[in-house]
């Protein structure tokens, strides 16, 4: 909080950005569990074995949800650590900021309406607006994207294939129209400038111009365009260009082949496939079944030797869209006594929810 100078009054200054920058290097914490849901069973030791690297994924449910409800306090942590969710999410907007969000704007598209000389909404669109209303103010005093970090962690090795891909979007786009106006400003300015030194405009540079901007709609906007450019074998410039819409959300997948080697290490890959299902899939708000509660997030983290390695990419909160299990990925069923499979492959896409920007890149994503 901040105080006004002028009235004195507390208030919350503007970030810079939505953005909280992670910074350095964190340490993997004593606080969250992780035996029971590790692969392979003594990945997190200090032998050696696997180089000391290792994956941490990290499961954020919502605090409104049943499950986030009927979990005791000590199955949480309160985790520090900034988290990019998304621009909209990193504003944590409270049933009261939504409610007055969204009545603001029905009231603001009400105000454009008669501005533009439209009149007040009426009829249907009326009804519609005060159901909208309704639900606005039932959706803002039930919902909530507020969430709580389970101490249960899952720890698994590196990936085999680790890999990210980066993706910016751009489109071409017509610019023809613009630059025939602008040609022909900039013309107007030479001929106005020649006439107010005294001296005469070069009619025939005007001349020129202006048939071939003449040229150039008959040959794309003119009733025969096509005719005209399969008879004079000459086509117009479009004047395309590439412009930049936006950023690619990123997704990666990882993929685990599990051979569990005594029945703890069969029991924590049997745990490991459950959360990950479980975690993927939305709940039901209440007995109706009209409403779901989204799926829970991801943070994930990876570790060298108990602190994070920064000489790879970082994430920011993920969703676990799409998941596919292989029981017999050597072509037949095999599986110990108590019918556990001997080899289960587990293959999950990620969608991260945060696009990224130059500041982010610099913060080792």
């Amino acid at each position: 909080m901040a105080i006004n100078p002028e009235t004195g009054e507390e208030y919350t200054p503007l970030k810079e950005n939505l953005y909280n920058k992670r910074g350095g290097a964190s340490s993997m914490s004593d606080k969250y569990s992780v035996k029971m849901h590790s692969y392979p069973e003594d990945l997190i030791s200090n032998t050696g074995q696997y180089g000391g690297n290792y994956a941490i994924f990290y499961i954020n449910v919502q605090t409104d949800s049943k499950l986030g409800k009927s979990k005791d306090e000590n199955e949480f942590v309160n985790e520090t650590t900034p988290r990019d969710r998304g621009d909209l999410i990193a504003q944590n907007l409270s049933g009261d900021k939504l409610l007055a969000t969204n009545l603001g704007l029905i009231g603001g598209g009400a105000i454009l309406g008669k501005a533009l000389g439209v009149g007040a909404v009426s009829g249907p669109a009326a009804g519609l607006a005060a159901v909208g209303a309704g639900a606005t103010a039932t959706v803002a005093a039930t919902a909530s994207r507020a969430q709580r970090r389970l101490k249960t962690a899952i720890a698994l090795h590196v990936p085999n294939q680790l890999q990210i891909r980066y993706g910016m979007q751009y489109g071409e786009q017509d610019t023809g129209t613009f630059a025939m106006g602008a040609a022909a400003l900039d013309q107007g300015i030479e001929v106005a400038k020649a006439l107010m030194e005294g001296g005469s405009a070069n009619s025939k540079d005007v001349g020129n111009l202006a048939g071939a901007i003449g040229t150039n709609l008959a040959l794309s906007k003119g009733p025969f365009a096509a005719a005209n450019s399969a008879a004079t074998g000459l086509a117009a410039n479009p004047k395309k260009e590439q412009v930049f819409s936006g950023v690619d959300f990123r997704t990666f997948q990882v993929e685990y082949q599990f051979f569990p080697r005594s029945a703890a290490e069969a029991g924590n890959v049997q745990r490991i496939i459950k959360e990950f299902k479980y975690h993927m899939h939305p709940e039901f708000k209440d007995a109706n079944n009209f409403v779901y509660i989204y799926p829970s997030e991801f943070d994930i983290f990876y570790y060298q030797n108990g602190r994070e390695n920064l000489n790879i990419h970082r994430h920011t909160s993920c969703v676990l869209t799409e998941m596919s299990i292989n029981y017999t990925p050597n072509g037949a069923f095999t599986t110990f006594d108590n019918g556990m499979p001997t080899q289960i492959n587990v293959q999950m896409s990620f969608r991260e929810l945060a696009l990224l920007t130059k500041d982010k890149i610099l913060d080792g994503l």
